[in-house]
C-alpha cells in the first residue's frame, strides 16, 4: 500500500508548479492571444439592444453578476452563437434565445469583434425566427469582416468554414476547451478517448501523422502494385520467347522454373539451337541461288531474239500506216501557206473591223443621251412653278412657328394636363385633415387625463424583485443544506453498515484460524510434497557424526521414513491463508473508508432535515405570493408604457398633419398661378382642345417646310443631270469623229491586197480565225519524223539478227519458277529464323534488366513494409504512431493539472491516463488515483465539486500546454459558469487564486457566479440588471 506525506511531498509539488509557471511567463510574450474584444446583441435573450465592451477587462478576471434568469449565461451564448451559430450549452434550442418581446418587425443579430494572432475581425450573425403569415421561418445570416470592414465571407457555411480555419477550433471543442458551461463543465473530463483523440488532434495538430500513415500505405500498395507489374512483366516476355518449331526448344519452353533466373538460362540453350538451324539454312540458299543465276542468264538471251523478231514486224506495219496519210498532209501544207500570206494583213483588217463596231455604237448612244436631255429640260420647268406657288404661303406657316415656340413647354406637362384635378384632390384632403386633426386632439386629452390618474412607482418594483432574488439564495442555500445533511446521514448509515461488517469479518477470521489450528494438529510435523525431492536429497548427503550441510550441527541419528502432506491436505491449508488474506484485505478497506468518512464529518454542523425542509416550504409559499405581485407590478408597467406610446403616437400624427395641412396651402397656391399663366398663354381654357389644336397645327408646318426642302433638292437634281448629259454628248461626238479618221486611213492598203489575191475581207477574218498554224506545223513535222525513224530501226535490227525463226522458252521458265519457289521458301524460313533469334535476344536483356530492377525493389518493399507496420501500429506493442505521440501530449497535460489539482484536493486526487484492456483502443481516457484510498477510480465517481476541480485544473493544464508548443493555437479566454456554488471555503480560496495568476499573464477570465466571496475578491464586475423581462449590463 502507497503511504503518502503531504509534508514531505509539498516542496515538492511546489517547485513544480514555479518550473511550470516560469516556462509560461517565458512563452506568453511569444504566442499571440484569441479574445472577444466587443459584443452588441438586438433582441437575443433578456437583451433588446445591449453593447458589452471587453477592453475594459481585457487582461484581468471578472464577474458576471446578477439575480437568477437575468441573462448571464446569454452573454456566453452569444459568444458561442456568434462564431459558429450554436449555444454554449447543447441542451439549450437556438430558437429559445430570441427575446420573447420581440415583434415580427424586430430582428435578432449579434455582432461579435474579436482578435486572434494580432488580426482583428468582426462576425454579425441573425437569428432564424418565426413570422406571421409567413409558412416559412425566416432564414438566418451569417458575415464576416476583416479590420478594414472588408467582407470576408458572406454565407451561412462560407462563414462556418472560415470561422474554423481561424480559430482551428469547432463549437464543441470551443464549449469543451475555452467554455465550461453551467452543467458541461465535465463533459472534456469525461469524454470518451475517441472525442479526446479529435480534440487533441486538432489543438496539437496530429492530423500530419495520419496522413502520413496514409501516404506510406498508399506508397506501400504503390511498390507492392509496382513489384507485382514487374514479375508480371517478367512471366509475359517469357511467355514470348519462340523455339522457331524445334522440338528440343519446344522441350525447354514448356519445363517448369523455379527462378527467374533459370528461365533466362533457358533461354540462352534456345538460341543456341535456333543459330545451329539458321547457319543449315543459309548454306541450302547460297546454293539455289547460284543455280537460279544460270538459268536466268539462258532465259535472256532466247528472249531478246524473240523481241528483236517481233519488233521488225510490228516497224513494218507502221511504215505501211504512214504511207495512207500522204495525202492530207499535203493539203495541210497548202493551207500553211496560204494562211502565213493573209497574216500579213491580220493586223490591218482587225483594226478596220474594231472600227466600224465602236463607231454605230457611238452613234446609238448620241440619239440615247439627247432624248434624256429633252426630259430634263420638261422636270425643271415644273419644279420651278412649284416653287413660286410654296413661296406664296410662308408668312402663314411662319406666324404658326411663333406660336409653337411659345406654347411647346405646355405638351407633354403632367401637372398641367391634371391640374382642375390636383386642385379637387388638394382641396379635399385638406377638409380631411382638419377634420382628423378634431379627433386626434379629442383623443389625446382623454389619453393625458388616464396618465394623470394611473402611476407606476419604479421603486417599489425594484424592491419586489430584490426580495425575491434573496428568496431564492435562501431556497438555494436551504437546498444545499438539506442535500449536504442527506449526504451526512449516509455516510452515518454507511459508516454503520461497514462496523457490521468489520464484525462479522472478524468472526469469520477468527472461525477460519481455529480450523487451521485443527488442521495442523491433525497433519503434525509431516511435510509438504512440493519439498519432497529436496528433504530426500539432504538426509541422503547426511552421516552420522559429521555437520548437517545446512544447519552446521553434528547429526546423531538419522531420520526413518518421512511422512508428506497429501495434495487435498495442502489444497485445504493454502485456502485457510488464502480465506484469511481476503478478510483481512476486505477489514482494511472498510476500516480505510470509515477513517475517510469520519474525517469528512469531523467538524460539520449537523442540522434536523425536517426543520429545513419545513423553512424551504415556508420561503416557498413567501415566493409564490411575491411573484404574483410581481406579476401585477408588471401589468400595471405595460399598460402604462402603452399608454405613453400611445401618447407619443397622437403628438407625432398632430405634427404630421399640421406640417402637411400647410403644404397642401402652398401647393393649392402654385396651381391656381400655372392655371391662369396656361390659359394667357395658349388661348385655350381646356388642356385638350390646346393639345389637339397644337399637335395639327405643328404638323402642318412639319409638311410646308417637307414640301419646300423637296422643292430645292428637285432643282439641285435636275441640274446636275443636265450637266452630267452635256458632258456624254460632247465625249460621243469626239468619238465619232475620231473613228471615222481611223477607217478612212486603214481602207486603201486592205483594198491593195483583195486585188492582188482575189479574196474579199470577210473570207480573210474567217481564215486568220480558224487557223491553228502551230498545231498544223507539228503534225507534219510529226509525219516525217515518224518516217525518218522507223526506217533507221528497221535498218539496225536487220544486221544484228543471225536468222528470222522464233525460239523456245517454256522449260526453262519452268525450272527458273521452280527454283525461285524454293529460294522464297528458304528466304522466308531464314527471315523468320533470324527475327525469332533477334526477339529471343532482346526479350532476355529485358528480362535480365527487370530481374535486376526487381531485386532492388524487393529489398526496398520489404524496409517499407516493415516501417509501414510499425507507423499503423501492427507491432508487439499495437500503438500507432500518432497515437504515440497524443498519449505524449496527454500525460504532459495530466502533470501540468494534477500540480494544482494535488493543492486544491489536499494531496488526494491525481489524475492519471487509464491503461486498462477497455481503454487501449487509443489510450486516453482519464481516471483519478484517490490517495486516501490508494486506488484508481472512475473519473464519474467524483463529486459536483471536485469534478468541478478537475475540470478547471485540466482546462488551465490544456491551456498551458498549448502555450508551450511552438506555433500552437493560444487559448487565451476562459469563461466559466456556475461551477464555484459546489466547493467548500478552502477549496474556493485556491481556485481563485489560481485563477487570479493567470490575468497577471495577460488571460482574460469570465466567471458567472453567485457566491459573496468572489464579489469581494472581484475587482472587475459585470452586473446583469432585469427590469420586467428586458436586462442591461454595466462594469462596475
Amino acid at each position: 500500500m502507497r503511504k503518502y506525506s503531504s509534508h514531505s511531498s509539498k516542496p515538492s509539488m511546489e517547485r513544480r508548479r514555479r518550473t511550470i509557471r516560469n516556462r509560461y511567463s517565458i512563452l506568453i510574450s511569444k504566442v499571440m492571444q484569441m479574445k472577444p474584444i466587443r459584443i452588441n446583441m438586438q433582441y437575443f435573450g433578456p437583451f433588446e439592444n445591449e453593447t458589452i465592451d471587453f477592453d475594459r477587462v481585457r487582461d484581468s478576471m471578472f464577474l458576471i453578476g446578477g439575480r437568477t434568469g437575468s441573462g448571464k449565461t446569454m452573454i456566453f451564448d452569444a459568444i458561442t452563437y456568434a462564431l459558429y451559430g450554436t449555444l454554449s450549452t447543447s441542451d439549450r434550442a437556438e430558437g429559445s434565445v430570441r427575446s420573447q418581446f420581440a415583434t415580427d418587425d424586430d430582428i435578432s443579430s449579434i455582432r461579435l469583434e474579436f482578435e486572434i494572432r494580432g488580426k482583428r475581425y468582426t462576425i454579425e450573425r441573425t437569428l432564424s425566427y418565426s413570422k406571421a403569415g409567413r409558412k416559412t421561418p425566416v432564414p438566418p445570416k451569417a458575415v464576416l469582416y476583416d479590420a478594414s470592414g472588408e467582407v470576408l465571407e458572406g454565407s451561412i457555411n462560407g462563414v462556418k468554414q472560415k470561422v474554423l480555419d481561424i480559430i482551428q477550433l469547432n463549437a464543441e471543442q470551443f464549449r469543451q476547451i475555452l467554455i465550461l458551461p453551467q452543467g458541461e463543465f465535465k463533459r472534456l473530463l469525461t469524454s470518451s478517448s475517441e472525442q479526446k483523440q479529435e480534440i487533441l488532434r486538432t489543438l496539437f495538430r496530429t492530423e500530419r501523422f495520419v496522413q502520413f500513415e496514409k501516404r506510406l500505405n498508399v506508397l506501400k500498395k504503390e511498390k507492392q502494385a509496382e513489384n507485382e507489374t514487374v514479375e508480371a512483366k517478367i512471366e509475359g516476355l517469357f511467355n514470348t520467347v519462340s523455339g522457331g518449331g524445334l522440338p528440343r526448344a519446344q522441350t525447354l519452353l514448356e519445363t517448369d522454373y523455379p527462378t527467374f533466373t533459370k528461365r533466362v538460362a533457358a533461354i540462352r540453350d534456345i538460341q543456341s539451337l535456333l543459330e545451329a538451324e539458321q547457319k543449315r539454312m543459309e548454306e541450302g540458299l547460297k546454293e539455289n541461288r547460284q543455280t537460279l543465276e544460270t538459268k536466268r542468264g539462258q532465259l535472256q538471251q532466247k528472249q531478246e531474239h524473240n523481241r528483236k523478231l517481233q519488233e521488225l514486224e510490228e516497224i513494218g506495219t507502221q511504215l505501211t500506216a504512214l504511207e495512207t496519210e500522204h495525202p492530207e498532209i499535203a493539203s495541210l501544207e497548202a493551207s500553211l501557206e496560204e494562211y502565213r500570206a493573209i497574216k500579213e494583213m491580220e493586223y490591218a483588217l482587225k483594226m478596220e473591223d474594231q472600227a466600224l463596231r465602236r463607231k454605230a455604237e457611238a452613234e446609238t448612244a448620241l440619239s440615247e443621251l439627247g432624248a434624256q436631255s429633252e426630259q430634263v429640260d420638261r422636270e425643271l420647268e415644273q419644279v420651278l412653278l412649284d416653287q413660286t406657288a410654296l413661296g406664296e404661303k410662308g408668312a402663314l406657316y411662319r406666324k404658326a412657328e411663333r406660336w409653337l415656340n411659345s406654347t411647346e413647354r405646355f405638351m407633354g406637362d403632367e401637372d398641367i394636363a391634371h391640374l382642375d384635378e390636383a386642385l379637387a384632390s388638394l382641396n379635399k384632403r385638406k377638409q380631411e385633415i382638419e377634420r382628423e386633426n378634431g379627433r386626434l386632439s379629442k383623443e389625446l386629452e382623454s389619453v393625458e387625463e388616464t396618465l394623470a390618474s394611473e402611476s407606476w412607482d419604479r421603486r417599489r418594483s425594484d424592491q419586489l424583485n430584490e426580495e425575491k432574488f434573496q428568496l431564492d439564495n435562501e431556497i438555494s442555500a436551504l437546498g444545499q443544506e438539506i442535500e449536504e445533511e442527506q449526504g451526512n446521514r449516509r455516510y452515518d448509515e454507511e459508516k454503520a453498515r461497514l462496523s457490521g461488517e468489520i464484525k462479522a469479518i472478524d468472526g469469520k477470521r477468527e472461525a477460519i484460524e481455529s480450523a487451521r489450528e485443527e488442521r495442523k494438529k491433525r497433519v503434525k510435523s509431516r511435510f509438504s510434497a512440493a519439498d519432497g525431492v529436496h528433504i530426500e536429497h539432504l538426509v541422503r548427503h547426511l552421516e552420522v557424526g559429521r555437520p548437517c550441510p545446512v544447519c552446521k550441527q553434528n547429526v546423531e541419528t538419522l531420520p526413518s521414513e518421512n511422512e508428506y502432506l497429501s495434495e487435498a491436505e495442502e489444497t485445504e491449508l493454502k485456502k485457510f491463508e488464502a480465506d484469511l488474506e481476503a478478510l483481512f484485505e476486505e477489514k482494511d478497506t472498510k476500516e480505510r473508508r470509515i477513517t475517510v468518512i469520519e474525517e469528512l464529518l469531523s467538524g460539520k454542523a449537523r442540522r434536523e432535515v425536517a426543520a429545513l425542509e419545513a423553512s424551504l416550504q415556508e420561503k416557498r409559499e413567501r415566493r409564490t405570493r411575491l411573484a404574483e405581485e410581481i406579476e401585477a407590478d408588471r401589468k400595471k408597467f405595460e399598460r402604462k408604457q402603452q399608454l405613453d406610446q400611445r401618447q407619443n403616437e397622437l403628438n407625432r400624427t398632430l405634427a404630421d398633419n399640421r406640417l402637411e395641412e400647410n403644404n397642401i396651402r402652398h401647393s393649392l397656391s402654385r396651381a391656381e398661378n400655372r392655371a391662369e399663366e396656361f390659359r394667357t398663354q395658349s388661348g385655350y381654357d381646356k388642356y385638350e382642345d390646346f393639345t389637339a389644336s397644337f399637335k395639327k397645327c405643328r404638323q402642318a408646318l412639319e409638311d410646308y417646310q417637307r414640301r419646300v426642302m423637296e422643292n430645292e433638292k428637285q432643282q439641285q437634281n435636275c441640274r446636275e443631270q443636265k450637266s452630267r448629259l452635256e458632258e456624254k454628248l460632247a465625249y460621243q461626238k469626239e468619238q465619232v469623229r475620231t473613228l471615222t479618221d481611223e477607217i478612212e486611213k486603214a481602207a486603201p492598203q486592205i483594198d491593195s491586197f483583195t486585188e492582188k489575191t482575189g479574196r474579199d475581207r470577210a473570207y480573210m477574218l474567217s481564215v486568220l480565225e480558224r487557223t491553228d498554224a502551230a498545231s498544223v506545223e507539228a503534225t507534219i513535222k510529226s509525219f516525217h519524223s515518224r518516217k525518218e525513224v522507223l526506217a533507221s530501226r528497221r535498218t539496225a535490227l536487220l544486221e544484228t539478227v543471225e536468222n528470222r525463226e522464233f525460239q523456245d522458252t517454256g522449260a526453262v521458265e519452268d525450272e527458273i519458277r521452280q527454283l525461285e519457289e524454293k529460294g522464297e521458301s528458304l528466304t522466308n524460313a531464314r527471315a523468320r529464323m533470324l527475327a525469332n533469334i533477334e526477339h529471343n535476344k532482346e526479350t532476355s536483356d529485358k528480362m535480365e534488366a527487370l530481374i535486376e530492377q526487381h531485386n532492388e525493389e524487393l529489398e526496398s518493399l520489404h524496409a517499407l513494409v516493415a516501417l509501414v507496420d510499425a507507423v499503423s501500429g501492427r507491432n508487439e506493442q499495437k500503438v500507432s504512431l500518432e497515437r504515440y505521440v497524443l498519449t505524449y501530449y496527454l500525460d504532459r497535460i495530466l502533470h501540468i493539472a494534477n500540480v494544482r489539482l494535488l493543492e486544491m484536493t489536499n494531496h488526494r486526487y491525481e489524475l492519471r491516463r487509464s491503461t486498462s484492456k477497455s481503454s487501449r483502443k487509443t489510450g486516453l481516457d482519464i481516471e483519478v488515483f484517490d490517495f486516501y484510498n490508494n486506488r484508481p477510480r472512475h473519473i464519474t465517481s467524483l463529486s459536483g465539486g471536485e469534478s468541478f476541480q478537475a475540470a478547471l485544473t485540466l482546462a488551465l493544464a490544456l491551456n498551458e500546454a498549448l502555450q508551450q508548443e511552438s506555433g500552437g493555437i493560444s487559448l487565451d479566454t476562459m469563461l466559466i459558469d456556475e461551477g464555484f456554488g459546489t466547493l467548500d471555503p478552502e477549496t474556493l480560496d485556491m481556485a481563485v487564486n489560481t485563477l487570479m495568476e493567470l490575468q497577471t499573464h495577460g488571460k482574460m477570465v469570465g466567471i458567472i457566479s453567485h457566491v459573496e466571496e468572489l464579489k469581494e475578491r472581484m475587482d472587475n464586475i459585470l452586473e446583469v440588471t432585469a427590469v420586467n423581462e428586458r436586462s442591461t449590463t454595466k462594469f462596475k
